[in-house]
């Protein structure tokens, strides 16, 4: 299905683009939406929210488009179809078409950015909120994401794992007999067959980037959407594979807890972006 045009939010006015942050919204909601929502929040240093905290950055908003949500029998905004938030490994053969298109158009909005920015695919960071932040997670360790290289950082807000009943069984397998690159390796492959997507990038080169890429996931503990569980075992997840996890939970944050918690959380997605892409 085509996808409705990039919401852009250019570096600072007499700050040069150095640095590009991909970030996906969540269900329901839109690329415009989603930028006003999260730069209407602020972090402990007065008026300062992520974009002026950040002045070089550019922060690039995909939209998902309007997709059939099984559960709600309706049209939404969607990056796929899910069926059920309390378990997300229900009716897993729905979100396979829709992950499948979505995983598929954000490497190649990545792929972009690194471009605009000489090849560097390090200053490119790359996340989302909620089921935004689940599409990112699959783009990511798939591969599709790092066929240009490593990224700067990952970012996941109040999210989880697709398929993550399938990886946990496989990296349980795993454990005593293997590396963690054959952990990592099998987690790739198990996302590109899972999903049908072909990456002509060879393995072991993936394995370095997703490694190499440091991640942050934040989640609320009293998220009244998806629960923080969810996020515990994302990271738990990824830090079985040797990927540098920073988690982080909060409590109190807007929305029954499923949002991103000002000021602490805006705080430490800044503090993390500063160290991680050198800024």
């Amino acid at each position: 299905m085509p996808f409705p045009p990039l919401y852009i939010v250019d570096a600072q006015p007499g700050h040069p683009h150095t640095h590009t942050i991909i970030l996906l919204h969540g269900r329901s909601s839109t690329a415009p939406q989603f930028a006003s929502d999260i730069f209407s929040h602020y972090t402990s240093n007065a008026g300062q929210n992520l974009a002026s905290s950040l002045p070089t950055c550019r922060w690039v908003f995909p939209s998902a488009g309007q997709r059939w949500c099984t559960g709600y029998e309706e049209n939404k905004s969607a990056w796929f179809d899910l069926y059920s938030l309390s378990d997300t490994n229900e009716r897993q053969d729905l979100q396979k078409p829709g992950l499948r298109e979505s995983v598929q158009f954000i490497k190649g909005v990545v792929e972009e950015e690194v471009e605009r920015l000489g090849g560097k695919s390090e200053k490119v960071a790359l996340g989302g909120f909620s089921m935004g932040g689940a599409t990112s997670l699959c783009t990511l360790l798939s591969g599709a994401a790092t066929k240009k290289g490593k990224l700067g950082a990952f970012l996941g807000f109040s999210t989880w794992l697709p398929f993550e009943d399938i990886l946990e069984k496989a990296s349980r397998a795993n454990i005593g007999r293997e590396p963690s690159a054959m952990h990592a390796q099998d987690i790739i492959c198990s996302f590109q067959e899972i999903l049908d997507i072909k990456e002509s990038t060879p393995i072991e080169s993936s394995v370095h980037s997703i490694q190499f890429t440091p991640v942050f996931i934040g989640h609320g503990t009293d998220d009244g959407a998806i629960s923080v569980s969810f996020g515990r075992l994302a990271s738990g997840i990824l830090s079985g594979i040797d990927v540098k996890v920073e988690w982080k939970e909060y409590s109190g944050a807007e929305r029954e807890g499923h949002w991103v918690k000002e000021p602490e959380e805006f705080d430490d997605i800044v503090a993390f972006l500063k160290k991680n892409l050198a800024l």
